[in-house]
């Protein structure tokens, strides 16, 4: 008999319902999975999922189902789904991150942020029995600072395909505060087989933003999302890295995550929204159609398509639809000149805002080479 049940992902209620090609136990197991997120408030739910181990041949044309070969490779992959639609729940409204996190009893709140194999879900497991347990996937932190805690079921395993799915009240992880979750650190891991004695160490903000962006889900459908990630960054006292080889040796390096000295939160300046070039379009601040007789320049240079930029101190930081880049030097004077102008234009232009340099510089190779440089970077692009 096929079994449906409801659980409460982040701000999404999701609702798993399993055919009868599961037998009972095996449906009744993957319900347990989910046992710490069970939802009964009723009402309909934000998302269905429905899970099958039917043959391939049995399922009708057209027929959305989540499909595996076997239980427990569907058990995975509808717990990849409930967090798939977790983090759309909050698109926009939330930064997103691939990270573990574990909450002290006053509700500060550490996220672990790494990519897939850095050992994150070790590292809540771990700390979970000390800390109360709030994800081991996707941190959720809201424009305030709040965190939305995602307990979900820990995926365990040394390899993707083989990894058990296990909720953190089986394992006897501790229940995080139900309110007055925030934000007060931010950690890089970085497990490496030969460390013999770990340690915690601070990372400067701007170089930070290389490893957490590609770590952030839907960072660009926030209205800021520079701001909003520097934001986080300056209010959890800046980024750590802890340096470790076994996640055992994590639970005493807390008090030193605390109480780690960031460096100083650089003063940020918003740029907006400035010319770009943008699959032959061009959209202004100003919203007018940029000149046609500039676009047919030879040798015209633009800013790239962009989704957001931000001075930091003297650094810019600029969000480009896959990646972030940071100008430094005469970088941030060329980008910000870059409004479909030839590069002799760019050069007078940035040497303007740019001030007196050494006398045995040699300026115009410095800028030439900055100018290859961010072509080559697809930071600038020419006509």
């Amino acid at each position: 008999m096929p079994i449906a049940f409801d659980v409460r992902a982040l701000t999404s209620t999701v609702r798993i319902e399993l055919d009868d090609s599961l037998s009972l136990a095996e449906q009744e197991s993957i319900k347990a999975h989910w046992v710490d997120l069970a939802h009964d408030a009723g009402g309909e739910p934000d998302h269905v999922i429905r899970g099958s181990v039917r043959d391939r041949k049995e399922l009708s044309h057209g027929e959305y189902v989540t499909w595996a070969s076997s239980a427990a490779a569907l058990a995975q992959r509808i717990t990849s789904e409930i967090t798939t639609e977790a983090i759309h729940g909050l698109r926009g409204e939330a930064l997103m991150l691939h990270a573990s996190a574990v909450a002290l009893e006053d509700g500060r709140v550490i996220g672990f942020v790494g990519p897939s194999g850095r050992g994150k879900t070790t590292a809540a497991q771990a700390l979970g029995r000390s800390y109360g347990y709030v994800t081991d996937e996707t941190l959720a932190v809201r424009v305030d600072g709040s965190v939305v805690a995602y307990p979900k079921p820990l995926s365990i395993g040394s390899r993707p395909g083989v990894k058990s799915t296990t909720p953190a009240s089986a394992l006897g992880l501790v229940e995080a505060p139900t309110d007055g979750l925030h934000l007060a650190a931010i950690v890089l891991l970085d497990r490496r087989a030969d460390v013999e004695r770990p340690f915690v160490e601070s990372v400067p903000i701007v170089e930070a933003l290389s490893e957490l962006v590609p770590q952030a889900s839907h960072l660009a459908s926030l209205q800021h999302p520079l701001r909003t990630l520097l934001g986080a960054i300056a209010a959890a006292g800046g980024v750590r890295r802890v340096v470790y080889s076994e996640a055992s040796s994590l639970p005493p390096l807390i008090d030193d995550v605390l109480q780690q000295t960031a460096d100083a939160a650089p003063m940020l300046v918003d740029v907006g929204k400035l010319s770009q070039r943008d699959c032959g379009c061009f959209s202004r601040k100003d919203d007018q159609q940029a000149d046609p007789s500039a676009v047919e320049r030879p040798g015209a240079l633009w800013r790239a398509t962009y989704v957001d930029a931000l001075l930091a101190d003297d650094s810019l930081v600029v969000l480009l639809p896959s990646r972030v880049v940071v100008l430094e030097g005469v970088g941030p004077a060329l980008w910000m000149a870059a409004d479909g102008v030839t590069e002799d234009e760019l050069r007078e232009s940035a040497l303007r805002e740019l001030p007196e340099p050494p006398a045995d510089l040699d300026v115009d190779a410095v800028i030439s080479d900055a100018v290859r440089d961010l072509v080559a970077g697809d930071v600038l692009t020419g006509a």
